[in-house]
């Protein structure tokens, strides 16, 4: 069980901007959520995993970057967007 597990499995079922919420909320626990938010990170909905991207960068940067570069690829362009902010470069198409 990874820390902060059910608040993760909420995330990943949550809408917009209920999501947000919830990201904040795990975010503020700091580096002991991460797991939760990369768990999270893999839903099936684009604004969760938007969502956990941007708070995974805002508490590890390294983490983050590293992250953003495998999002580039995502099929959801918000999520893309997302992720080309963080790393400083155009929107892929």
């Amino acid at each position: 069980m990874i820390p902060y597990e059910d608040e993760a499995e909420q995330l990943k079922k949550s809408s917009w901007p209920k999501c947000d919420q919830l990201v904040e909320s795990l975010a503020a626990h700091g580096p002991s959520a991460m797991q939760a938010l990369e768990y999270a990170a893999k839903s099936r909905t684009h604004h969760v995993r938007s969502a956990c991207l941007r708070a995974i960068n805002q508490i590890d940067p390294k983490k983050g970057r590293a992250l953003a570069e495998s999002m580039l690829k995502d099929k959801a362009y918000e999520v893309r967007e997302t992720a080309a902010r963080i790393l400083g470069v155009p929107v892929p198409a």
